[in-house]
């Protein structure tokens, strides 16, 4: 069975070796474990910890991931991942802390054999939506300390809104239900790339083959999916491509002191709604016309920190909650107002410029 026939009766497909591990993984993998460490080091810094400071070169990147998710009190998710914090009411969005959207990133973004198997499943004209994520999935031994230092600063972490969905098990859930009304009907796929091994012990996907043929639901969702759930673990180089009307989740991590480190980018053809226009996606592949399509890291950063600025001074146009609840009318009018606003590259650098 082809690969575009298996995704569109099964809603998913799992393609083994896509990328090279060493080429293609460990490049990103290796650069934000800098960004991690640099950021643990700033809070522990700020909130004043010199004993966690004098163990910290000892420490494991799960160890020190969860550092900063106590010493931040959350709050370096906002930075790590603005796509789903933004709609927390006490978002922060810090410019003096080393931007999270770094180039190796966006060439694993802009990979040609992520991009092939795209084009194979939605055809050749193909947009980066501006909903992506970065899941590190920790221990219990590791959210345990990540708790520690959090009430050591006066925090819960229980209290930050997308907290568990980041760092620990990921309830059932389609991807189609976090994007506005009028996005329903895209061609959205989700490319889920493991950075380390995900494995049923330490949090892999599971998914509900051929649920996305239902259309969209929303909670509450039927009591045996655990049952019918299918595990789907894989290895650095492997990618999920997901419908995003399919049901899925992940395993609660039960491993001793092992993490699951993934991210998943979405992409859908050229023109068709995103479900979250206000913040910036960008051409990664136009057959048609490939002087349109973005090869320059630095101007996705720029067009990030130009939107988030503005974001952070005007609000989101809707809350989280209130996507589910809107009328397709209010939705398409929230895009339509974005595409004017932003219609290009030029126009997200220019946002709130004008």
């Amino acid at each position: 069975m082809s690969l575009s026939k298996q995704f569109h009766q099964e809603g998913y497909v799992v393609v083994k070796n896509a990328l090279n591990p060493e080429r293609d993984i460990h490049p990103l993998q290796q650069a934000y474990t800098d960004l991690l460490d640099a950021l643990a080091r700033i809070y522990l810094v700020e909130t004043g910890a010199p004993d966690a400071l004098d163990k910290f070169d000892g420490m494991s990147l799960p160890e020190r991931f969860a550092m900063s998710l106590g010493a931040s009190r959350g709050t370096v998710l906002h930075h790590l991942d603005p796509v789903l914090n933004l709609f927390v009411p006490t978002f922060q969005w810090r410019k003096d802390l080393p931007d999270a959207r770094i180039p190796e990133m966006f060439a694993l973004m802009r990979h040609p054999k992520v991009l092939d198997v795209l084009e194979a499943l939605i055809g050749p004209e193909i947009a980066a939506s501006p909903i992506y994520h970065f899941n590190l999935k920790l221990a219990p031994d590791h959210l345990k300390l990540a708790d520690r230092v959090a009430e050591s600063v006066g925090a819960d972490l229980s209290q930050e809104g997308f907290y568990t969905f980041q760092v620990g098990k990921t309830g059932w859930h389609m991807d189609a239900v976090s994007g506005l009304g009028d996005s329903h009907n895209s061609q959205i796929v989700n490319a889920w790339i493991p950075m380390t091994r995900a494995t049923e012990e330490n949090g892999c996907l599971v998914v509900i083959p051929k649920s996305h043929k239902h259309g969209v639901q929303y909670r509450p969702y039927p009591e045996d999916l655990d049952a019918r759930g299918v595990a789907l673990p894989v290895d650095p180089g492997d990618i999920v491509f997901l419908d995003n009307k399919v049901m899925h989740s992940s395993v609660p991590n039960t491993s001793r002191e092992d993490y699951r480190w993934a991210y998943n980018f979405r992409y859908l053809p050229i023109g068709q709604p995103s479900g979250r226009p206000f913040i910036p996606g960008f051409v990664a592949r136009s057959r048609s016309a490939p002087e349109t399509e973005l090869h320059n890291a630095y101007l996705w950063r720029a067009m990030w920190v130009r939107c988030l600025d503005y974001l952070t001074e005007k609000g989101a146009p809707t809350s989280y909650e209130g996507v589910s609840k809107m009328g397709l009318e209010e939705a398409r009018a929230i895009t339509r107002h974005w595409n004017a606003l932003a219609p290009d590259v030029d126009g997200w650098l220019r946002l709130g410029k004008d």
